[in-house]
């Protein structure tokens, strides 16, 4: 299928055979604090959901978030990708991003955005990717500012208060 290069990772599209590792992430209250609405770690079943709607993003539209590796010892450091989601009732391309927290602060967040903001603006011709966090995540506000992304306003997702980013496709793009 479609895998995803970046200097340090190997992302393969997400699958329910990832589950053992989602688990674990889903299973850490600190990556969950600023993942989940309630900020409460996921239930097994949750992470099955979201493993099974991964997957049938990928059949539906031939791209979605890819689940990423080491290169050098396939350690499991976290997932990203681009994805359709809502935002105040309209469709949008959203990146999304999670890595484990014994990864934090190496920069693999930004490593896995650049990627996939690559693939989507250059092999899926995107015009337009949102992200958006809680007000108090400023990890991953930097992240997003880092990869180019702008603040657009406030928002309210999943019943709490976000932020929302918008980036869009470089002027000087080629669309082929």
């Amino acid at each position: 299928m479609h895998q995803l290069h970046t200097p340090r990772l190997i992302g393969t599209p997400a699958s329910p055979s990832d589950f053992p590792d989602i688990r674990r992430l889903h299973a850490d209250p600190r990556v969950m604090a600023t993942l989940s609405a309630d900020g409460a770690i996921f239930t097994e079943d949750q992470t099955r959901a979201f493993l099974d709607r991964a997957a049938d993003h990928w059949k539906s539209h031939n791209f979605g978030l890819w689940t990423f590796r080491d290169r050098t010892d396939s350690d499991f450091v976290g997932y990203g990708g681009i994805k359709h989601t809502t935002v105040e009732g309209r469709d949008v391309i959203e990146l999304a991003y999670a890595i484990t927290s014994a990864h934090w602060r190496k920069g693999f967040a930004t490593e896995i955005s650049l990627a996939s903001l690559q693939h989507a603006f250059d092999v899926l011709h995107f015009d337009r990717i949102v992200a958006f966090t809680l007000p108090h995540n400023q990890a991953s506000r930097a992240v997003m500012e880092h990869c180019g992304f702008t603040y657009n306003r406030n928002i309210v997702h999943a019943g709490l208060p976000h932020v929302l980013y918008i980036l869009e496709a470089r002027p000087d793009a080629t669309h082929s």
